[in-house]
């Protein structure tokens, strides 16, 4: 027997919502409703504190992974909640207060419809990996290799871009802009976007020196963002939704990804097999990158990328490669397009494609040109820039971790 199909999240939610069966779970105002979120670890938390969790749960089938879990359940409900940006946008965040914690989010979009979504009947093979945890003596790593019946490519609805996020553990220290138009990332700035195969299921910016990518986990690495990938509520096609799912759960605590002031840098932490490059994902490389579990790895050079943006601005080459390509469960690049991928994360540091854009806009006129200096005299990006741009460029203030 097969099991129920998974609800869209959105409209469940709304229906929970209009029962009135949730103890502070309700409309506020019209399109605008709280949803009740205390915290797990209180003395006073029980068991009505999370019935909506444990509902989500139910109905999207992950009960029987964790049937006594509240900290799943919830992690479970938000993950879900955080990924329709397209249909409930957070306007206060109380889930601190000691009294009454709750969120209340706003019903926008409603005239969007989910269920409008195309299939492509193209079919397509891909090759999923990772390290299976069943017997496996500590440290030992083996891959498995699965081969599926042909999987139908989707064509669906882009979730569009989420707005830009601070995270709470690190103050909002922006350097004052040099110039006018656009205003000058810090080196910590980030745009980051997940996409499973053609579907860009999240979107935002950042702004933290360290990011944890992980999949429903509680408590992820300390003094680091946060950032849970996507559940399969909203994808249609079934092959796809199984063999992401599998990826998904041997992510857990996933990739911690820190930007430093030589570069950007990731460490693999559990046992899916994580592929990553800066070059062009069409191009099958003879040796992918596979990055090795608990060993921090380089990403992106800041130097390498400032000696190819020189070259680029003296026309002897071609644009500087600067966007991180991260394919999780399946080697990469292998040829095949990067849509193809089940799952994909991008990473774009945004001062590396804000100086990119200039030298776009100012060609060669802004080089020093009788002194360019490459080396490096105190490792940081904005020494390497200096010897490139003859405007001068704000130090970064950098961010104090607490």
């Amino acid at each position: 027997l097969h099991s129920p199909p998974k609800p869209q999240f959105a409209n469940w939610l709304i229906e929970q919502v209009q029962t009135g069966q949730y103890k502070g779970l309700c409309y506020v105002e019209q399109n605008k409703f709280r949803v009740p979120w205390k915290h797990n670890s209180r003395k006073d938390c029980n068991d009505e504190d999370s019935k909506i969790f444990r509902a989500w749960a139910v109905a999207s089938g992950k009960i029987n992974e964790f049937p006594n879990d509240k900290a799943k359940w919830k992690t479970n409900f938000r993950c879900a909640l955080n990924n329709l940006t397209k249909r409930f946008k957070m306007v206060s965040d109380n889930s601190k207060n000691s009294e009454d914690p709750h969120k209340i989010y706003e019903i926008i979009n409603t005239e969007y419809n989910y269920e409008s979504q195309q299939t492509d009947d193209s079919p397509d093979d891909f090759d999923i990996y990772s390290s299976p945890i069943e017997y496996l003596p500590s440290g030992t790593e083996v891959e498995y290799w699965v081969q599926p019946p042909h999987c139908k490519q989707q064509w669906t609805e882009n979730y569009g871009q989420q707005p830009a996020a601070v995270p709470v553990s690190y103050p909002a220290i922006q350097p004052a802009p040099v110039f006018s138009s656009p205003p000058q990332p810090s080196i910590y700035d980030l745009e980051i976007s997940i996409h499973y195969r053609k579907r860009e299921m999240l979107k935002f910016s950042l702004r933290s020196p360290r990011v944890q990518l992980h999949y429903q986990q509680e408590a992820p690495e300390l003094n680091a963002q946060p950032i849970c990938f996507p559940t399969t509520a909203g994808l249609l096609d079934r092959k796809q939704i199984e063999y992401t799912e599998r990826i998904l759960n041997s992510i857990q605590r996933g990739l911690l990804l820190e930007v430093r002031d030589t570069g950007i840098y990731a460490c693999r932490q559990d046992r899916c097999h994580v592929f990553a490059s800066t070059n062009d994902p069409s191009v099958a490389h003879p040796d992918p990158r596979k990055l090795p579990p608990n060993t921090m790895i380089e990403l992106l050079s800041f130097e390498k990328y400032v000696n190819e943006l020189k070259q680029f601005k003296e026309n002897n080459g071609g644009s500087p490669d600067y966007t991180i390509n991260m394919c999780f469960g399946e080697k990469f690049p292998d040829g095949k397009p990067l849509e193809k991928k089940l799952i994909v994360v991008k990473v774009v540091p945004l001062i590396c494609r804000h100086f990119h854009e200039m030298a776009q806009l100012e060609g060669a006129s802004s080089l020093h040109s009788a002194n360019v200096s490459l080396q490096i005299s105190h490792n940081s990006l904005y020494d390497l820039i200096n010897s490139v741009f003859s405007l001068p460029i704000a130090e970064d203030p950098g961010l104090e971790l607490y």
